[in-house]
């Protein structure tokens, strides 16, 4: 029976070739590793909150900048198409994506209709919601735009203890008048400024 021959290797040439591997490995995890933080960051900055977000005594609200729009189409719960335009020339539609939320109370029963909440400028007027399930008129077919700005915040929630409602209000304001603060009246009265006034 034969035996295996026995070579022997140099120790440099081992560790160098160790080394080596050790080195391009080293390189290849700091890469991936910048490659991850450079994706995390952006994914960070993509998903900035750009609006207001307030306390009060039982609530908090979250509101990023209104939304000027010629119109708001949308699909009512009976299935009808409804479309709402502003109530004259001189005016257009503000909408505002609206959250929510409560931390504090077991529960607290909202009734969010046209004086829940307000928009318009602390100086000169504010303007309340529109009802739009009472104001946009119905139509034949949908239209291109339908569904854009669902769901809606509106009508009564039971909003339990670390819980959120959110969805869009309507606003149908004078063209010209500066959007730069939000009231929120309903369970707590909550001022929420886009617009530093102190400026």
């Amino acid at each position: 029976m034969e035996t295996a021959p026995i070579t022997l290797i140099r120790p440099q040439f081992l560790f160098g070739n160790v080394r080596a591997f050790a080195q391009r490995k080293s390189r290849l995890l700091v890469a991936i590793s910048m490659l991850a933080m450079l994706g995390i960051l952006a994914a960070c900055g993509g998903n900035e909150f750009t609006g207001v977000s307030r306390v009060g005594r039982s609530l908090e609200i979250y509101a990023p900048k209104p939304v000027l729009v010629e119109k708001v189409a949308f699909l009512d719960g009976e299935g009808r198409h409804r479309l709402l335009r502003p109530i004259a020339s001189n005016r257009q539609l503000a909408v505002v994506n609206v959250t929510i939320v409560n931390r504090t109370s077991t529960i607290i029963p909202l009734l969010v209709d046209p004086s829940a909440a307000e928009l318009g400028d602390r100086r000169t007027r504010r303007v309340e919601a529109v009802d739009i399930f009472e104001v946009a008129a119905i139509i034949d077919e949908a239209d291109p735009e339908e569904g854009n700005f669902v769901p809606f915040l509106w009508g009564q929630v039971e909003l339990e203890r670390n819980t959120q409602v959110g969805g869009w209000m309507v606003f149908d304001v004078p063209k010209g008048l500066n959007l730069q603060t939000l009231w929120w009246n309903e369970v707590d009265d909550i001022v929420a400024d886009y617009y530093s006034y102190y400026q």
